[in-house]
């Protein structure tokens, strides 16, 4: 009975070593040379430009977005100062256009400080009042840097010389 019961302890023990080392690997990935920690469900990775040091906080660590397939290229008008971040806005509040607001907020915090960008937020088209004394902004009729926040049912981000297309 007691080498039983003790059999039942290591086994135990094996178990929650083994569930704590798999929750610590969660915790951390390394990708490309940075290192992401899972900090209150967010995850934190440092970046340096000269001698300044930025925290940059993402929903999704790299390994989890890694299967979004990535097409085409930019060109040099991608890495202009001004940025429009541009979306279809829809007469009707949903999910997913609360989902595109979180993410033009998030993506223009993270353009603005750490890599000095000017974001302009503007719309495709100006047919709704959320579109009202915006800029009417396509990937067509401008030569500046666009991030296009588009709702679709395929899940990828398309580069077109100046434009990201991002669904």
């Amino acid at each position: 009975v007691i080498l039983a019961a003790a059999l039942i302890a290591v086994i135990m023990l094996f178990f929650l070593l083994l569930k704590l080392k798999i929750g610590a690997e969660e915790a951390e990935v390394t990708y490309n040379g940075f290192q992401f920690v899972n900090v209150n469900g967010l995850w934190q990775t440092e970046w340096q430009r000269d001698n300044q040091v930025y925290v940059l906080e993402f929903r999704h660590n790299p390994k989890e977005v890694g299967d979004i397939p990535v097409i085409g290229k930019t060109d040099i008008r991608f890495q202009l100062e001004n940025v429009y971040i541009t979306f279809d806005a829809g007469e009707e509040q949903s999910t997913e256009t609360a989902y595109v607001a979180v993410a033009a907020a998030e993506l223009s915090r993270k353009l603005v400080t750490p890599f000095e960008r000017n974001v302009i937020a503007a719309c495709t088209s100006n047919q709704t009042s959320a579109c009202e004394g915006r800029e009417t902004v396509t990937c067509e009729n401008t030569n500046s840097t666009v991030i296009y926040l588009k709702q679709a049912e395929e899940t990828k981000i398309e580069l077109k010389g100046n434009c990201a297309i991002v669904q």
